[in-house]
């Protein structure tokens, strides 16, 4: 059984996740586990309203009506459900929870335009900070099947291919289109033949398919991609360059994160171990590419 956490605010963004989420793991066994964090209890939503929120967030609308849309996904009636609410700093109480148990994936529906930390800015802090599987779902995308999997990673640095294992077991699962993007920038290692067929020979029996392109940047390099390609899901593994850049002025205005209008799933690489020390100017920030 696939254990999943949640993360919600009671927001339209938060309620779409969810949402998501089920359809998502429809034709997969899973709990879930909803965390509300927050400092104090929101306008509108006293602490004793929790648990009939939560209620309302998890079976509102069955699992036929959550999968609607997906030809010949079964209802997710193997679906467990259970909340928390926790008092204090957002990030420490979700940092304490994935410490506490191990998920294999934490879902964010993140709102554009907000500066809040967990779920401000494209979720781009939980990201960074959590250690684990993050699953990101714009408030704009529709529930439907995953069919097209891009994963973009520096392939000629992937020594732990056991990272790849989240997206083999997923493209497997959904009988999904998995294209391996290599993209091109300067004085980025060469991938050579022998680690593109150990890769292949990792994913097997999936045939991916390899798109090479150049760009100045990755990010630029997936921008072009995904306009002219049909995405369901991008796989990344982020990685931290450099020192942030102190920003001045009110500390709320931060640059725009990398925020592609598609599903993503950020990796998580125990190994690597590069994570920044501050996050205040969150343009400063890269892929793995």
């Amino acid at each position: 059984m696939k254990k999943i956490l949640v993360l919600t605010d009671f927001s339209v963004a938060s309620r779409h996740a969810l949402q998501f989420a089920r359809s998502f793991f429809s034709d997969t066994a899973a709990d879930f586990h909803l965390l509300y964090p927050h400092l104090a209890d929101p306008d509108g939503i006293e602490v004793p309203d929790f648990v009939a929120e939560m209620t309302h967030l998890t079976y509102a609308a069955g699992p036929a009506d959550t999968a609607a849309g997906l030809p010949g996904q079964p209802s997710a009636d193997w679906h467990t459900f259970r909340s928390s609410n926790k008092l204090g700093q957002p990030m420490a109480m979700v940092e304490q929870s994935v410490a506490q148990e191990v998920y294999d994936l934490v879902v964010v529906g993140p709102h554009e335009t907000s500066s809040d930390d967990l779920f401000g800015n494209s979720a781009i802090t939980l990201i960074r900070l959590l250690k684990a599987n993050v699953l990101v779902v714009p408030a704009n995308i529709p529930v439907k099947a995953v069919e097209q999997v891009v994963l973009a990673v520096d392939f000629a640095r992937l020594t732990n291919l056991h990272l790849l294992d989240p997206v083999k077991e997923l493209v497997l699962l959904k009988g999904a289109v998995l294209t391996l993007l290599s993209i091109a920038t300067p004085d980025k290692k060469v991938v050579n033949v022998t680690q593109e067929t150990q890769i292949r020979q990792y994913l097997s029996p999936i045939d991916p398919t390899v798109a090479h392109i150049q760009a100045p940047s990755a990010k630029q390099g997936i921008d072009a991609y995904l306009e002219s390609h049909p995405v369901d899901l991008l796989v990344t593994m982020p990685k931290y360059n450099g020192h942030p850049v102190h920003s001045s002025g009110n500390s709320h205005v931060r640059a725009r994160a990398f925020s592609p209008h598609v599903l993503l799933l950020t990796i998580y690489d125990g190994q690597s171990g590069a994570l920044p020390h501050h996050i205040e100017d969150l343009s400063n920030l890269d892929f793995a590419l």
